[in-house]
């Protein structure tokens, strides 16, 4: 089940770097601005290493895959309370909400 969701998470994680690509994230992230090649390299080298945990059969796998559920949630959290300073859309926003969901699912499956 850990894997599945993981799989699943990943998969909308790479939409949701697509979109920040594609709508400025570089520009308007309130920590701080970064050339678009920075935050390219960071993209791939941060989705490549993911889909490496996925792939390999690395000791503590399941609790990287956890751990990037985790993640991913407080990612699409992050993103709402973005939105909520801005009052306006924010690079990433829109699949922040498949983050969150994709979490809450797991969480209630994995409890009951």
């Amino acid at each position: 089940m850990l894997e599945q969701f993981f799989l699943f998470s990943l998969l909308v994680q790479l939409i949701h770097s697509v979109e920040e690509l594609t709508t400025g994230f570089h520009r308007k992230w309130y920590l701080f601005k970064m050339p678009f090649k920075v935050f390219l390299s960071f993209e791939l080298l941060f989705s490549a290493f993911w889909i490496f945990v996925f792939f390999s059969s690395l000791p503590y796998r399941e609790n990287f895959q956890a751990f990037f559920l985790v993640l991913m949630f407080a990612n699409g959290i992050q993103h709402l309370v973005w939105y909520g300073w801005e009052k306006k859309y924010v690079p990433g926003l829109i699949t922040a909400f498949a983050h969150i969901a994709v979490f809450i699912v797991f969480y209630f499956k994995f409890i009951f």
